[in-house]
Order: C-alpha cells, then sequence, then structure tokens
C-alpha cells in the first residue's frame, strides 16, 4: 500500500526535473541568439561592399587624388553599387 506522501515526493520528483529541462533549454535559446547577434555585429564591421570607397578615401587623404577627381570617381562608385 501507498501511502499519500510517496505519491506527492514522485510528483515532486517529475516536476522538478521538467522545471530543469526547461531551464536548459531556455539557457541554451538565450545563448544561441546572444552568440548570433554578436556575431552579426561583429560581420557589419568587415563589410566588403565598402572597400572600393575606402581606397578611395585614402587616395584622397594621401593627396593622390584632387576634390574633383574624387567626387567623380565617388559618384560612379555609388552608382555601380545599385
Amino acid at each position: 500500500m501507498m501511502d499519500g506522501s510517496m505519491m506527492m515526493d514522485g510528483s515532486m520528483m517529475v516536476m522538478m526535473c521538467f522545471i530543469m529541462v526547461l531551464g536548459l533549454i531556455l539557457f541554451i535559446v538565450v545563448l544561441g541568439v546572444t552568440v548570433y547577434i554578436v556575431a552579426r555585429l561583429l560581420m557589419r564591421k568587415c563589410r566588403v561592399e565598402d572597400r572600393p570607397l575606402m581606397i578611395l578615401k585614402e587616395r584622397y587623404v594621401k593627396g593622390e587624388i584632387n576634390d574633383e577627381e574624387f567626387e567623380q570617381k565617388r559618384r560612379l562608385l555609388k552608382v555601380e553599387t545599385r
């Protein structure tokens, strides 16, 4: 014969395991979302498509090209990237 306290202990044990599993799943989801967001932010800093404009700006700063050449080439780059 089982008394009520044994059933209570068993159901509490199942409930505690269920809560622990839910906590683990929640932790994994939060960790995954955090890694995803950090990776996206880091990738945003390394965009390859802005490289030609960066080179053009470097040449302008170094004095290799003048204002008119810079503006002409910048407009050309904007047209090509569309």
